[in-house]
């Protein structure tokens, strides 16, 4: 038993020892250090980087940022006139003659490019229009036709107009509105005479069309005979 607690006593007061030594010589090694620091710090002599009073004085020998962000700018706009200048004739060998659109190239699609902007998500856009006089329709095909189009007909303009921006890339966008004005076509052409009776809803075409008032003569301001006739005259 007395051994035991002789052990034991023996263990703590190493563990004492060992934890009284540890923290003298952190305190010991850092002692020194911050004193040096100071000292130097009162004599100016300090080599801390992170130091204010290690900053030499601005010689007025070098630019400012906004300097560099306008040299900056001056190198990418030489970069691009070199690219208009040597890059942009190599194109010439790719170049191919206009050349209208057929009869059967009735569509017409649109789309939208913002530049700067790669991942706008209304750059996957497209939008149809169609003359309903170009479509491969008879007269109570077509009229089937327009009523399946609904709103997205314009009777002054005389064009089915669609878009689509479901998809995340433009070519799916382009067959889906191809495909649906192919599954209208088929559509239209199954028994259109039981459709022939229905009347065009066109409520939706009075909103957008805007008529063109004309100005009565009677209301314009009389003018003199001198001026009316060098008006005419001229």
């Amino acid at each position: 038993m007395l051994r035991t607690l002789t052990k034991n006593v023996a263990s703590v007061t190493m563990q004492a020892n060992a934890r009284r030594t540890f923290m003298t010589s952190a305190l010991m090694q850092d002692r020194p250090r911050s004193s040096q620091i100071g000292a130097d710090r009162g004599s100016g002599a300090s080599k801390d980087g992170l130091d204010i009073s290690n900053l030499e004085d601005f010689k007025f020998d070098d630019s400012a940022a906004p300097g560099y962000d306008n040299l900056e700018a001056i190198r990418e706009v030489r970069k691009y006139l070199r690219l208009i200048k040597y890059e942009l004739p190599k194109l010439k060998a790719y170049s191919k003659p206009f050349q209208p659109p057929t009869k059967s190239q009735i569509l017409n699609f649109r789309t939208m490019t913002y530049i700067g902007e790669a991942n706008h998500p209304a750059a996957a856009k497209v939008v149809m229009t169609v003359k309903a006089g170009d479509l491969p329709l008879t007269d109570p095909e077509l009229h089937k036709f327009l009523l399946l189009a609904g709103p997205r007909y314009n009777p002054h303009t005389k064009e089915i107009k669609m878009s689509c921006e479901k998809f995340q890339e433009r070519s799916q966008n382009f067959k889906w509105l191809s495909d649906t004005l192919d599954k209208l076509v088929d559509e239209a052409k199954k028994n259109p005479e039981q459709m022939a009776d229905l009347p065009l809803d066109l409520r939706h075409a009075e909103k957008s069309f805007k008529p063109r008032v004309k100005f009565p003569k009677e209301w314009r301001r009389p003018v003199k005979a001198d001026t009316a006739a060098a008006v005419e005259s001229a």
